[in-house]
């Protein structure tokens, strides 16, 4: 009788702990599934631009393992560095001078993105956004302005409005108790688009390898433009 009477309050447990598990899914709003499933996150971006080159940082967190198969991992702090050459460069690799606040990363190497003639490379810095920061080529020292510190809406704004904007789509996503999907929020700079302007681009990609996408004005958060319904 004792037995019986165990095994059936491990199999109540087993029933209550499942209900608990749903109802923390299932009660979940899609910006929280969103926000549990972000892959990249970023938060300041940077600029700078001088006679030869220009310069931008985009910082934040982002996957320790960069993959793009619908789930996210565990994340770290990023600082992506990119340099733009006003004229086009053949090297594979270019070294130039970081300083950031006190902190000089001297002959730091730049991979050359074939794609489209850019230099980049991770420095691996959580950064706050009040940091002073230069980046020095040749002969030349190029200061970085925080310009997302004047964005009309901040990235954690940026992805509410996506979360409200990607509802249907990101729903449609769901596997079993998961999201199955994984969420990026970028700027797309001056170089990346047909505008003198900077956006916000908020990215999901399911374990189909499907993707759909928004953009947001840094201005006012209006939608420039959505992929469409499924």
């Amino acid at each position: 009788m004792k037995k019986l009477l165990i095994f059936g309050l491990i199999a109540l447990l087993f029933v209550v702990g499942g209900f608990v598990v749903l109802a923390n899914f299932f009660g979940k709003s899609t910006e929280e599934r969103v926000l549990e499933n972000m892959s990249e996150w970023t938060k300041s971006y940077y600029y700078g631009e001088g006679e030869t080159f220009s310069a931008t940082i985009s910082a934040g967190e982002r996957e320790a393992d960069y993959v793009m198969n619908g789930a996210s991992g565990k994340n770290v702090d990023f600082a992506l560095l990119t340099f733009r050459p006003n004229e086009e460069m053949k090297a594979k690799v270019v070294k130039v001078d970081v300083n950031i606040g006190d902190e000089t990363i001297s002959a730091q190497e730049l991979e050359l993105n074939a794609m489209n003639g850019t230099y980049m490379a991770d420095i691996e810095r959580s950064l706050t956004g009040d940091e002073a920061i230069s980046v020095t080529f040749a002969e030349e020292s190029v200061a970085l302005e925080n310009l997302s510190k004047n964005f009309g809406v901040d990235d954690k704004k940026a992805v509410e409005i996506a979360s409200q904007e990607l509802e249907t789509q990101i729903n449609k996503c769901k596997h079993g108790t998961n999201l199955g999907a994984e969420c990026y929020l970028r700027v797309l700079d001056k170089q990346e688009n047909d505008f003198d302007q900077l956006f916000w681009c908020f990215t999901v990609v399911n374990k189909k390898g499907e993707n759909f996408s928004i953009v947001i004005s840094t201005v006012d958060g209006k939608i420039l433009a959505k992929s469409d319904e499924n």
